[in-house]
């Protein structure tokens, strides 16, 4: 008999605490990482919901959770973490999530748990946020007309581009129309651009913001992170139709709060940046707690006429902001920036009793040194008519120096961080799994069965006889990308009935179809002019409009050399005339390393930048072997049971190939009852030469 141990993380104390079992409750743990049946996602382990009693340990651990008058009980609404041992051998790691509780005569008898691999609590870590509320400070940039051009028109690739893509007209070459960029009088401006950053940093900033690592371990590195395939995609950074960038604030203050009832003034420490506020005692007809918060400060004569935003944080959350406040002349060499910055009407904060760090920061489109930056405080109370202040003062800080640099989050495109990274999962085929919750294993698949162990485990078989089973097979699989309203992309659609870059996989077998598709959009560039290759984000009607996060790819990310193009006329200015380059870096569907060119596109696609046809695609490179082997003409299910040692039970890898008796399977799924050692298979044959 194996000894099971189940070890749940205290939320308040951090210790893990090890769960009473019964005796005789079966405790199966499902087991999958990609399954044939659904090709396009990645699985990971769950288990049955089992029973564990409602003993004097078990009652502590789940803080009486069947008794909801509890103030500070169990939480239901987030997964607690926990692992599983089997014989004091570290088995699984992940969440466990309390379903329901069993009360009988005013007596709990048992709690009903389910246990959730490391992969589905990554969902969890993501809390539903977008991309937008990544706020990693590693990756913010200045922003000028030269850093623009250079991040252009440099030999070698940086973590920030500016792809030469059109949100604002209908770039030509030749004639004399307003949109001739091979006019100097008509330059592509600096302002008319959106930048790309690249796919490993946005992995980065979601690793820092979420406290977990995407490059794996030492034995089981991320390698397809540092494949340049991977490492010269980068998303668009366009989330709105004009540029209209978010500059990383600097905070002025920043205040660690907490409540009491001791009317005690507020008070704010220069020397420290220090504010305590200080929350009255409730009188008998008093309404809720508001605060304004009011800012004013005088500024040299550069910065009249320049953006300003306020920005209130509460615990690390954005709470309020006050965007495109402008400066103002203030006689003399001087002028003033002044906002309010919690309005009366409808823009009070209720800060009744909310213990917290609360921070204030300013942010600019250009560098600035405010002199006398003036924070004014008030608190107040309603008492059944007009608002009652409480406590008001004002603080002054004699210099503030702040360099503009660009919030990355807030030009992020509108997508969930969830969603983004299931969709890089599924552009390359990648499977992703953790021991431990934190270190996460990137994988292309391919890979990843190819860097496994065969085992032999025929003497662990229970039965000489086994279920075979047909694989589950499609008559057509759709790759596919969202749909783009890009006028480009709208004629190729309407040239050869389908959208460009997807794919629609014929095969011969009988079956349904089965649709891939990515949260992303894949825009068509239009090669201008010998070698000049451009984008829009314009309609048919040459309106602007907000694609779906585009990706792209760098063409030569490390010299220009082979992409002279014909000139083109480019302005680090905002008005005038521009100047003349015809070397720069082109990004759209494809890569190449000199020897060869691999696309972003799912099929077969002619480069429009070369003319080329390349037959390095998503498909090709990514999925075509996989497939390949699920729906060989030789390829069976097999359903067999064993029972395992716990020496194999803890080694055991999703991508290990199996041999029984003469022939090798993969582990599509494994069902194993910890209690006994008896694992369900569910295997593939192995049909790969290698």
């Amino acid at each position: 008999m194996i000894t099971v141990g189940i070890f749940i993380k205290d939320s308040v104390t951090s210790e893990y605490n090890r769960l009473e079992l019964f005796s005789d409750e079966k405790i199966s743990v499902n087991s999958s990482i990609q399954n044939v049946n659904d090709i396009s996602k990645t699985f990971t382990d769950f288990s049955q919901t089992f029973t564990v009693p409602a003993s004097k340990q078990n009652n502590k651990i789940f803080r009486h959770w069947y008794e909801n008058s509890n103030d500070n009980g169990f939480s239901t609404l987030v997964k607690a973490d926990a692992y599983i041992e089997i014989d004091t051998i570290l088995f699984r790691s992940g969440k466990i999530q309390l379903e329901s509780a069993n009360v009988k005569d005013g007596q709990p008898q048992d709690y009903s748990i389910t246990f959730i691999g490391a992969l589905g609590s990554l969902k969890d870590k993501f809390n539903g946020l977008f991309l937008k509320d990544l706020t990693d400070e590693t990756y913010t940039f200045a922003y000028t007309g030269p850093i623009v051009l250079s991040k252009i028109t440099n030999t070698t690739s940086t973590d920030i581009m500016f792809p030469l893509i059109s949100s604002d007209r209908y770039w030509l070459y030749g004639g004399s129309g307003l949109n001739n960029i091979n006019d100097a009088t008509k330059p592509i401006y600096y302002n008319e651009l959106f930048p790309a950053l690249r796919l490993k940093p946005i992995l980065n900033m979601i690793e820092t913001q979420f406290g977990i690592n995407f490059d794996g371990t030492t034995t089981e590195p991320s390698t397809f992170l540092s494949d340049a395939r991977f490492t010269n995609a980068y998303l668009w950074l366009k989330n709105s139709e004009t540029f209209n960038p978010l500059f990383f604030g600097k905070p002025f203050i920043s205040s660690a709060v907490t409540y009491d009832t001791e009317n005690e003034i507020s008070t704010f420490d220069v020397s420290t940046n220090t504010m305590n506020y200080v929350n009255p005692e409730p009188f008998a007809n008093e309404g809720p707690m508001t605060a304004d918060c009011l800012f004013t400060a005088r500024t040299g004569p550069s910065a009249i006429g320049k953006k300003y935003w306020f920005e209130i944080f509460y615990n690390g959350k954005r709470i309020l902001i006050l965007s495109d406040i402008i400066a103002s002349g203030g006689g003399g060499s001087y002028g003033f920036i002044s906002a309010n910055a919690l309005p009366t009407k409808g823009g009070n904060i209720d800060i009744n009793s909310k213990n917290g760090e609360y921070t204030y920061k300013l942010s600019c489109e250009i560098d600035i040194n405010l002199t006398n930056l003036t924070f004014e405080y008030e608190s107040r109370y309603t008492d059944g008519g007009s608002p009652v202040i409480y406590e008001s003062f004002s603080v002054t800080i004699p210099n503030y120096t702040y360099l503009a640099k660009i919030n990355i989050g807030s030009i992020m495109p509108e997508i969930k961080i969830e969603d983004f990274f299931s969709g890089l999962l599924k552009m390359f085929n990648l499977t992703c799994y953790s021991k431990d919750g934190i270190n996460y294993t990137i994988r292309q698949i391919e890979e990843y069965y190819l860097n496994s162990n065969t085992i032999d485990i025929t003497k662990y078989i229970k039965s000489d006889s086994n279920n075979l089973n047909r694989i589950k097979t499609y008559k057509k699989i759709n790759f596919e990308y969202e749909k783009s309203q890009s006028l480009v992309n709208v004629g190729f659609n309407s040239a050869n009935g389908i959208e460009y870059g997807s794919l629609f996989y014929d095969t011969t077998n009988d079956g349904d179809e089965y649709n891939i598709k990515l949260p992303f959009e894949d825009l068509n560039f239009n090669n201008l002019k010998d070698k000049l290759q451009v984008g829009y984000a314009l309609k048919t009607d040459l309106q602007k409009y907000i694609p779906k996060p585009v990706i792209l790819y760098d063409y030569n990310p490390t010299d220009t050399t082979d992409l002279t193009s014909t000139n083109f006329y480019f302005s680090t200015n905002l008005v005038g005339s521009g100047a003349s380059f015809n070397t720069y870096k082109a990004f759209g569907q494809e890569y190449t390393n000199g020897t060869d060119t691999y696309s972003l596109n799912f099929g077969l696609q002619q480069s429009t930048l070369t003319n080329d046809l390349i037959d390095k695609g998503l498909y090709d490179q990514y999925y075509s072997n996989y497939i390949t082997n699920i729906f060989d003409s030789k390829a069976r299910l097999i359903k067999v049971s064993g029972i395992l040692p716990t020496s194999l039970l803890t080694t055991l890898k999703l991508n290990d190939r199996l041999i029984i008796r003469d022939k090798r399977y993969l582990i599509n799924t494994m069902t194993t009852d910890l209690t006994t050692g008896e694992v369900q298979f569910e295997l593939l044959t192995d049909n790969r030469t290698l």
